[in-house]
């Protein structure tokens, strides 16, 4: 029957090849942790203070560190920022203030004195 069609089996290198380019993916569009760095090395130093049994310097530094995260979120543009960049400049900076202003009025009314 020679007006068939006949299909030839790809070798196991065909196949592995087209595998590999049909797998490839594109790079991922995910911007570098940039200023990050910074809150976290601010958070360390907090929990450091916290760990060391300075709870109102602890406070006092995550509240700075969370003021400094948003001047940084509103004056570094948006691929320097990084990890900074959630949502919006100004719905950043407001989330930032206000977790620093939360952070520092619990932490300085906790009631320290020994019972």
């Amino acid at each position: 029957m020679p007006d068939e069609d006949v299909h030839e089996e790809p070798s196991p290198e065909e196949v592995a090849s087209e595998d590999l380019s049909e797998q490839a993916r594109p790079a991922l569009d995910v911007p570098p942790l940039a200023a990050w760095w910074v809150i976290a090395a601010g958070i360390v130093v907090g929990l450091l203070f916290v760990l060391s049994d300075h709870v109102l310097r602890a406070t006092a530094v995550i509240g700075a560190t969370l003021v400094l995260a948003a001047l940084l979120r509103i004056v570094l543009a948006p691929d320097r920022a990084g990890g900074l960049v959630v949502r919006s400049r100004a719905l950043d900076a407001l989330t930032l203030v206000v977790l620093a202003v939360l952070v520092v009025v619990s932490g300085f009314t906790l009631d320290m004195s020994p019972r």
